[in-house]
């Protein structure tokens, strides 16, 4: 199930940010939460390997608002005793709803960072809210990159969040919920959207979101950049888009089909494509530093026909991740 949270109020004065929108909250519900490999990383899941996953808790449509905050309101995500700490290089980045878009604010986040043993804590050093035209909509996802803690073995871990919009002081009851992390034997074959690829606004981040866009009849998205991996973590280099029809495609190396793209398209939709912008070239992953194949890709929508595109993306044996471009007259 999805929640809408209310939107904040847009009253700033002496007294920051106004409460009243918060009131719906007081009886909230808990938190439904998903949790999944980052982009950025190819065995973020990976039993033994670094723990960097995403903990998304609103809708990431962008046309949905996030949760906002105040100064003082918290973050607290708790991790089982089975993730084990090996140093203090982590990091958390609080994001609105796609891959490389937090709040950046100077030098560094609006919040600080505390982490004792698994439990993970960060405050807020400023009113977060919703703010399109400022700040975007709203902080939706968590993404632990947690360099020092190893995943456990293979199973099905819950991990706990829970936020308290206004802290301890304020008047607003927390919401909180649980998710559960499948840790994997071994890292499969991936194929995950970036947004560093997409252009402005960033960088430094936030950046575009490629993830979901809107576009006229007959125009050609922004470039999404695509992360892949092969088996053991391994650049997936050398990969080609090969499409089929316009409604499917087929990703292809040394001879092989090694994934596949889909498009669901509006009825009657037939003149529409999926470009690729070349084969699959390595590069240094954003944030994480690895190594890593990209594949540039555009698509370009019907001239005459309106309505929402989502195009699926997605490894052999592995994982996969989607676009979805809504077209208006």
């Amino acid at each position: 199930m999805k929640f809408r949270f209310p939107t904040l109020a847009a009253t700033i004065g002496a007294s920051a940010i106004a409460l009243s929108s918060f009131a719906a909250l007081a009886d909230a519900h808990e938190l439904d939460i998903s949790i999944a490999k980052a982009p950025v990383a190819p065995d973020g899941t990976t039993a033994g390997a670094q723990a960097d996953f995403v903990l998304s808790y609103v809708d990431p449509d962008p046309t949905v608002d996030g949760l906002p905050m105040l100064t003082g309101g918290t973050f607290t995500v708790v991790l089982p005793a089975d993730f084990t700490q090996v140093g203090d290089n982590n990091n958390v980045a609080v994001l609105q709803g796609w891959p490389q878009s937090p709040r950046v604010d100077g030098p560094g986040f609006p919040y600080t960072i505390d982490i004792d043993n698994n439990v993970i804590t960060l405050t807020m050093t400023k009113d977060w809210p919703v703010d399109r035209d400022q700040f975007g909509p709203g902080p939706k996802q968590v993404h632990l990159i947690l360099f020092d803690f190893l995943n456990p073995g293979p199973g099905r871990y819950p991990v706990s969040l829970a936020i308290d919009p206004d802290g301890p002081a304020g008047p607003v009851e927390p919401v909180s919920g649980i998710g559960h992390v499948q840790i994997i034997p071994k890292a499969r074959p991936s194929v995950n959207v970036v947004s560093v690829f997409s252009g402005p606004p960033g960088p430094p981040p936030p950046f575009f979101n490629p993830l979901f866009q809107t576009v006229e009849k007959g125009e050609t998205t922004r470039q999404a950049g695509l992360y892949m991996w092969d088996d053991d973590s391994v650049p997936f280099n050398g990969v080609e888009l090969v499409m089929t029809n316009p409604s499917h495609g087929r990703f292809v190396a040394d001879g092989r089909t090694v994934g596949h793209v889909r498009v669901n398209a509006p009825p009657k939709a037939r003149d529409f494509e999926v470009i690729s912008l070349g084969p699959s070239e390595q590069f240094i992953a954003f944030l994480t530093g690895v190594p890593v194949g990209v594949m540039l890709v555009e698509f370009r929508t019907d001239p005459d026909v309106a309505g929402v595109y989502v195009i699926e993306l997605d490894m052999n044996n592995g994982e996969g991740d989607m676009l979805i471009v809504e077209t208006t007259d």
